[in-house]
Parts: structure tokens; sequence; C-alpha cells
């Protein structure tokens, strides 16, 4: 994926490309044996990781579009995909409650974690590469280190479970969304003490990102809108909802490209917004 191409995926189980400028389809397609929850690219190697509904993961190359292995993780579903460059590591996040830790330089799995009960909903890695967070659907949001894994933290703070991470890219602030429709920040200098508690919705968070371009946090949720968030202050900016041009349906996933972002929804739309 460059700053101009972008990968989708979803309930028809097709894994596609797109040119973000001028919106055509690229000449790649995978088919999988299940809906689509999840995506990342390994950009060295050009390897594409998709995390479906029925706990598959697959690892497909980009060049030949063949799958080259595949893993059984979760019968619930891989929710989320993140790479660890620093330790060549995959994340994933199952419906299982079980974070699965794969090596990527031998394509096994080093560990699986138990966390939850309930699903794993978002994973972030700060960008200092020494923690990770877990937002558990049924419960607080898990931080552990990032090299063994070992809870550092759990913040039980949004009432029915968290469903968004996010890091604060220069600060040490975490920041996280849940079901109660809340973003709430805590500072890990203060013993991860919340300094922020806003209801930014009305309904559950689904995806936090932050957009460098526009030096902002971005939320969506299952209430349809997309929002813009001042980084320090958290004062809104921006806000996109159906009668702004936006989706009809649940806002599921961001991603911050270049100058953009990208949304994903319920409504089977991708649409893209600029700085």
């Amino acid at each position: 994926m460059t700053h101009e191409q972008v990968f989708t995926g979803g309930g028809d189980r097709v894994v596609a490309l797109w040119d973000v400028t001028n919106h055509n389809q690229l000449p790649f397609a995978v088919r999988t044996d299940a809906p689509v929850y999840s995506l990342v690219l390994h950009k060295p190697t050009h390897q594409l990781f998709i995390g479906c509904s029925n706990g598959k993961l697959h690892a497909v190359d980009m060049q030949s579009k063949k799958e080259i292995f595949a893993w059984s993780l979760d019968a619930n579903g891989i929710f989320d995909l993140k790479i660890d460059y620093a330790r060549n590591r995959l994340l994933a996040a199952g419906g299982n409650g079980v974070l699965t830790v794969i090596d990527l330089s031998c394509m096994k799995v080093l560990r699986s974690i138990p966390l939850s009960q309930g699903k794993l909903r978002r994973l972030a890695l700060r960008n200092q590469g020494d923690l990770v967070a877990v937002a558990d659907n049924s419960g607080p949001v898990h931080v552990l280190e990032a090299e063994y894994y070992h809870s550092v933290h759990a913040l039980s703070s949004h009432e029915e479970g968290a469903t968004a991470v996010a890091w604060h890219p220069t600060k040490p602030v975490l920041i996280s969304g849940g079901k109660d429709a809340y973003i709430r920040c805590y500072n890990l200098g203060d013993d991860y003490k919340q300094v922020l508690s806003l209801p930014a919705h009305q309904s559950t968070i689904y995806d936090i990102v932050y957009h460098e371009t526009s030096d902002c946090f971005v939320s969506c949720s299952r209430d349809k809108s997309i929002k813009w968030w001042n980084p320090v202050t958290f004062d809104p900016l921006r806000r996109i909802g159906f009668a702004d041009g936006g989706h009809k349906h649940s806002v599921n996933r961001l991603l911050a490209l270049g100058r953009n972002i990208i949304s994903a929804s319920d409504d089977r739309g991708v649409l893209v917004f600029g700085a």
C-alpha cells in the first residue's frame, strides 16, 4: 500500500486494492473463505495478512497473489492486526479474548495470551515500541509491555467495555473509546490517571486514529458519524454525518493515509476525506 492505494475487505469475502486518487480498482483481488475483519500489509516483504470471521489468518504474497501461509487462530474472528516492526512480529486480536503473537521470521505462533472472555476489538502499538494497548470489548483497556507482554495496567473506565485505542504520537497519553460513547485519556506519567472524559459520540466508538497531516485525532462510531478532535484539548474540529455526505450506517474503521482519512462502514461504502 502506498499513499495512493488502500486495501479493502468485507462480507463479500474479497480483498481488493484501490487507487485512492481516482477511486479505481487496481488489478489485485483475493477471495477468502469467510468475511474479512482485518487487514495489514508487511511492507518490507509485500506480504498481506488477512484476518477473517472464522478465525483464519491468511498470509498472501502481493506479487504472486498466492497464499504462502495460513493459521487457524480463533473461532470467533480476528478483529485487528498490527505489525511490530522492531521485533518483526504480527499481533492478532481475537474474538475469544486471546492476543496471538506471530514471529514473522519463521511464521510461527510465538505466544497466545488470554486476556478476556470477550472480544479483543483493537490494538495500538506505541510509537516508542515499548507498550501495546488492547481494547477489550467486554472489559478494560489492557496495557502490556511489548517484549514479553506482561501486564502493565488494566483501565476499567468504560462502563460496558472498550472498543478503540490509540497512543498520542508525542505525549505520554493513551486514548480509548468505548461502548459508552466516551473518549477517555490517561496520563502514563501519573500511573495512568484519567485526565479527560469526553461524551464524544451517541453510540459505540469503533476506531480512533491520529492524522499526522492535520495534527488531529479522528474517531468513528456506530452513530454513523466521523469526528475530528484537537490533539491537546480534544475540542471538536469537524463532524461528518450522513447529511454531510458521510455514511448511512455504522462507521467501523478509519485509516490515516497521507493527506487523507479513509473510512469503512456497514453500508459497504469506503469514503475518502482530505485534510
